[in-house]
């Protein structure tokens, strides 16, 4: 793995796809991806391939969940009786909505199943945990970061 010193300001421009070769998100038609190299701002297998890159190169790599939003863990389903969550009749299988933990955080859960008589599952993974995913990358440029021009963004 590529030694990051959060030295350098890397800009992208990237593709990122399904293994069925639907897009999930592009930058194709807006401004490239900025991001601090070694601020885990992006997942970990997209940073190492960039990082072995010189500004305008181009490649496509396909990252194994490891290397991406991790694998699925069953233990981040939770079920709970439906009648105890309030307005539940509003709940969509599909919809992601954030819910309270316990430490008082809300996190982000996908609504699996709504039983009207039974329980609701909820789904804290990643929505794309699991996935193998292939990312067509260019890199624009890698600049030495100004600490006097960042803000406090990348602290």
């Amino acid at each position: 793995m590529p030694n990051f010193s959060l030295t350098n300001k890397v800009t992208v421009h990237y593709t990122g796809k399904f293994e069925d070769g639907g897009v999930f998100d592009t930058t194709e038609g807006r401004a490239p991806l900025t991001y601090i190299e070694g601020a885990h701002e992006v997942v970990p297998g997209f940073e190492a391939a960039v990082a072995g890159m010189r500004p305008g190169e181009r490649k496509t790599v396909t990252l194994g969940p490891r290397e991406a939003y991790g694998e699925r863990r069953p233990e981040l389903l939770y079920t709970m009786p439906t009648e105890q969550i309030p307005n539940y009749d509003d709940l969509v299988v599909g919809q992601l909505i954030y819910l309270m933990n316990d430490e008082g955080y809300q996190q982000l859960a996908r609504v699996v199943r709504v039983q009207d008589d039974g329980e609701t599952v909820f789904d804290f993974n990643h929505p794309m945990a699991g996935c193998r995913l292939t990312f067509d990358l260019e890199l624009i440029s890698r600049e030495p970061v100004d600490p006097a021009k960042e803000d406090d963004s990348h602290a």
